[in-house]
């Protein structure tokens, strides 16, 4: 039963509901489900504003195209091309950075960088390709645990990095640092004639190129030499010490990295 009584306070009437008990208690309770019904609403909704859609791609078909003959653009199946189009041959686990903070995904993938495409695998296990641009950053790592970082691969040339030829290509970037080493690992598409010239053959050629990037500014260089690095990552005198004790001749990959390592690190406490 529902009482109201008159609340006098400061010259103002405020109705007042007393209830008994039994009601009280339905009263309360009605008012717990109605705050937690809220709550719920409010989070769904802030979670629906987090929703990130999937990113933009086609299916895979297995296939790769030949160009340059005019109006034919044959597909040929990878399965009947000699050697690996593909940066690591098992898919591995990799987070995909957007066009913005907001676009970030996490898949499993692997590179293809005979037509330098990402390849993902959807919830049904399929294999699907990232449409062009969509992706900026392909940072591959360990199961379960994104802060542990195997390798980086910048997806094109886009922002913060620049390089004055537009470049269409997975770049893998081998150092952190204001200096760093990038790394174009392709495969380019061969065909020649089978032994005794009846049927054509498919194979992949292996080229890598090398980049170095100063403050995200991207110069391609020849080859792996000591001229060729020092132009776009010039040395200071306390390094030289350590390169005549190493014997470091800027030929080999490892080398490179290892300079401008410390390189990196030398500026950075100067």
């Amino acid at each position: 039963m529902l009482i109201y009584k008159p609340f006098v306070h400061k010259l103002r009437l405020f109705p007042i509901i007393w209830l008994n008990p039994f009601e009280q208690f339905k009263h309360l309770l009605s008012i717990k489900w109605l705050c937690l019904l809220l709550i719920s609403i409010g989070y769904q909704s802030n979670a629906q504003d987090l929703t990130i859609e999937p990113v933009s791609n086609y299916k895979a078909d297995g296939t790769i195209n030949i160009y340059g003959r005019g109006n034919l653009t044959p597909k040929i199946p990878y399965e009947n091309i000699t050697g690996n189009a593909f940066w690591q041959t098992e898919w591995q686990p990799a987070t995909l950075f957007g066009r913005n903070s907001k676009e970030r995904w996490e898949q499993v993938v692997k590179l293809n960088m005979a037509t330098n495409e990402i390849y993902f695998k959807d919830k049904k296990g399929e294999e699907q390709v990232v449409n062009a641009g969509y992706v900026k950053q392909v940072v591959f790592h360990e199961p379960n645990d994104p802060a542990k970082i195997t390798a980086v691969f910048l997806n094109e040339v886009q922002e913060p990095y620049v390089i004055k030829e537009k470049l269409a290509a997975l770049l893998q970037v081998l150092n952190k640092g204001k200096y760093q080493l990038l790394k174009q690992d392709s495969r380019k598409l061969m065909e020649g004639d089978s032994l005794f010239g009846t049927l054509k053959r498919y194979y992949f050629k292996y080229e890598t190129k090398y980049f170095i990037a100063n403050n995200y500014v991207i110069n391609p260089i020849k080859k792996l030499t000591k001229e060729n690095v020092l132009e776009f990552a010039p040395t200071v005198a306390a390094l030289q010490t350590w390169l005549t004790q190493n014997k470091i001749d800027f030929k080999k990959e490892s080398d490179v990295i290892q300079y401008l390592k410390i390189l990196n690190d030398t500026m950075t406490t100067q």
